[in-house]
């Protein structure tokens, strides 16, 4: 008798558990259009400019390169606490190491363009081009580190290393579009020390 009872609980549990919603992928994903959030493009992400500060040295080729050369990040959108939707822009975390000047460039500015206005002869120790019109194409401008060979804030290692110079560059992009980030250090830049940012908005992703 108790067996039979025991098999009736175990036949009612079972059917319970297959007439009960079943909880998917999708359930988590909160409206994301079924995609599983391992497979979006990332909202944030951390890029390597310049090799490490063990690797630095003066004409060391292997320190111009930003890592990696080429990535796309999404903008968000995020609800507030009255429920309005607001725009969350793709952020951008450049790790420099070393005597680097990230400069972002606007969507539409080519590589061809910025390289066009290197200076024949002696580089100067600065590109600095931003465009031959009264508007900047310049989107956003790392920390300036300095101009060597002294600096006045560098700290006690050899070679000379400052806040200014060991730092995290943080940029948002509010608006979709492919944005080239170069070093403003002529020889880096020649060395190769560019990459491609893609933003693409949450709609598109």
């Amino acid at each position: 008798m108790k067996s039979l009872r025991a098999s009736a609980v175990a036949i009612s549990v079972l059917a319970l558990s297959l007439a009960g919603p079943t909880l998917t992928a999708d359930d988590h994903n909160h409206g994301n259009k079924g995609k599983d959030k391992d497979d979006q493009t990332p909202a944030r992400i951390t890029v390597t400019f310049g090799t490490g500060n063990n690797n630095a040295a003066a004409g060391n080729t292997p320190n111009h390169h930003i890592l990696p050369q080429e990535f796309k990040v999404r903008i968000t959108r995020a609800r507030k606490l009255d429920g309005t939707v607001v725009v969350v822009p793709a952020s951008v975390n450049f790790i420099v190491s070393g005597f680097h000047w990230v400069w972002v460039y606007k969507d539409g500015v080519s590589l061809e363009e910025v390289v066009s206005h290197i200076p024949i002869g002696t580089p100067p120790l600065f590109l600095n081009y931003e465009g031959q019109t009264l508007v900047s194409n310049v989107f956003a401008k790392g920390v300036f580190p300095g101009t060597p060979p002294t600096f006045a804030d560098a700290g006690q290692a050899v070679p000379p290393q400052s806040g200014a110079q060991n730092r995290t560059d943080s940029f948002a992009f509010s608006t979709p579009g492919d944005y080239l980030v170069i070093c403003n250090v002529t020889g880096h830049f020649v060395d190769g020390m560019y990459a491609w940012i893609h933003v693409v908005d949450e709609d598109d992703d």
